[in-house]
C-alpha cells in the first residue's frame, strides 16, 4: 500500500513539472515572438517593437521583421478608411515605426528582406520611404527590375502617378542601377575588342606555327593576314548589325507613347531603357485613367521635360534643370511614329 501510494505521489510529481515545463516554453516562445496583431494602437505596436526589435543588439529574425510590418500595414489600413490622404499624427507613428524597423541595426535589410516588404504593399507613400531607407541601408545598392515591377505596379493600382514616377527614379532610374547597366555595356565592348585581337593574333601565329612544322609551304604565310582581314570584316559588319537592331529593340521599349529626343546616343538608350519601359506603363496607365486617347498634359511635362539650358547652346544630356527638375531625354511620340512603328 505504502509502494502504491509513492508511486501515485511520483507519478503526480512528474506531471507537475511536464506541466511547468510547458508553461515556460510557451513563455518563452510568446516573448521571442509577440503578437504584433494583438495591438489596437500604435502606442501598443510601438511598445512590441521596442522589445522585440529595435531594443534587443541579437540579430532578428526575418519572420519577426515581416510580422510587425504587416501589423503597421493594418494599423495603417484601418486609418486610410477614415483619412484618405494620410494626414494625420497616427500615420506619422506609423511610419516612425516602420523606419525604425527598417532602420535597426540589428535587421539585415538586404535585397530578399527589400522583395518581401515590397509584396506587403504599403500605400505609394510608405513604399517610397522603404525605397529611401534602403538606400540609406545600403548606399552602393542597386534594386533590380524585377523587385522595382512590384512597387511600380502597386502604385499604378492605385492610380497614384506621381508616386509611380518617383518609384522609377528611385529603381531603374537611380543612378547606381544607370552605372550597373554602364558597366554592363563597358564589359560587352571590352569582350567583343578582346575577341577579336585574339582570334587575329591566333590566325596570324598559327598559320607561322604550322608553316615552321613543315606542314605547309611558306607560300602559305600570306594566309594569316587574309584569315585577319576577313575576320576583322566579318566581326565588324556583325558588330554594327547587332548595335542597329539593338538600338531598335531599345527605342522600342516606349512602345506607342515615348521615343527619345533627337540627338540623344544609343549608349543613353542602353542605359536608361528599363527606365523608359517604366515610363512607358505609366503613361499607359494615365490613358486608361483618361478613358481617352491623350495624356495628361502634367504627366507628359513631367517625363519629356526639355534641357532649358540647350537654347544657351548647351549640350543634349540628361541630368536635371535649373530649377532641380529631372531632365529624362525623352518626348512623347506623335501618330506619324506610331503609324510608322507598326508598318
Amino acid at each position: 500500500m505504502t509502494t502504491r501510494l509513492l508511486q501515485l505521489v511520483f507519478r503526480s510529481g512528474l506531471r507537475a513539472l511536464h506541466l511547468l515545463s510547458f508553461n515556460i516554453r510557451l513563455h518563452h516562445q510568446a516573448a521571442e515572438k509577440p503578437a504584433f496583431t494583438s495591438a489596437n494602437t500604435v502606442a501598443d505596436l510601438a511598445l512590441m517593437i521596442d522589445a522585440s526589435i529595435t531594443g534587443k543588439k541579437a540579430p532578428i529574425k526575418r519572420e519577426g521583421v515581416l510580422d510587425a510590418l504587416k501589423a503597421c500595414k493594418e494599423l495603417q489600413k484601418g486609418l486610410f478608411e477614415h483619412d484618405k490622404f494620410a494626414r494625420g499624427s497616427a500615420h506619422e507613428q506609423i511610419q516612425a515605426q516602420i523606419d525604425a524597423v527598417l532602420s535597426c541595426e540589428s535587421v539585415l535589410f538586404d535585397a530578399d528582406l527589400l522583395k518581401l516588404v515590397l509584396l506587403i504593399k504599403f500605400p505609394p507613400a510608405t513604399t517610397i520611404k522603404i525605397l529611401q531607407r534602403y538606400y540609406d541601408r545600403n548606399p552602393a545598392a542597386i534594386i533590380t527590375k524585377d523587385t522595382a515591377l512590384i512597387a511600380l505596379r502597386d502604385s499604378l493600382y492605385n492610380s497614384d502617378l506621381p508616386g509611380a514616377i518617383k518609384i522609377t527614379d528611385l529603381t531603374t532610374g537611380h543612378p547606381n542601377y544607370i552605372a550597373q547597366k554602364n558597366d554592363d555595356l563597358r564589359r560587352g565592348t571590352l569582350k567583343l575588342a578582346g575577341s577579336a585581337i585574339g582570334i587575329t593574333l591566333f590566325l596570324k601565329l598559327g598559320v607561322q606555327q604550322i608553316i615552321e612544322m613543315g606542314w605547309l609551304a611558306p607560300t602559305w604565310q600570306h594566309l594569316g593576314s587574309i584569315n585577319a582581314m576577313v575576320l576583322t570584316y566579318i566581326l565588324n559588319s556583325s558588330f554594327f548589325v547587332t548595335v542597329v537592331k539593338f538600338g531598335r529593340q531599345l527605342s522600342s521599349a516606349g512602345g506607342n507613347f515615348l521615343t527619345w529626343q533627337k540627338g540623344t546616343f544609343y549608349t543613353h538608350w542602353y542605359r536608361h531603357a528599363d527606365e523608359m519601359a517604366f515610363c512607358t506603363k505609366i503613361m499607359e496607365a494615365d490613358v486608361k485613367l483618361n478613358g481617352g486617347p491623350e495624356n495628361s498634359a502634367w504627366l507628359v511635362e513631367e517625363l519629356c521635360r526639355k534641357d532649358d539650358r540647350l537654347a544657351e547652346g548647351g549640350n543634349l544630356r540628361a541630368g536635371f534643370t535649373r530649377d532641380g527638375y529631372k531632365i529624362r531625354l525623352l518626348e512623347p511620340k506623335d501618330k506619324w511614329q506610331i503609324v510608322t512603328s507598326l508598318v
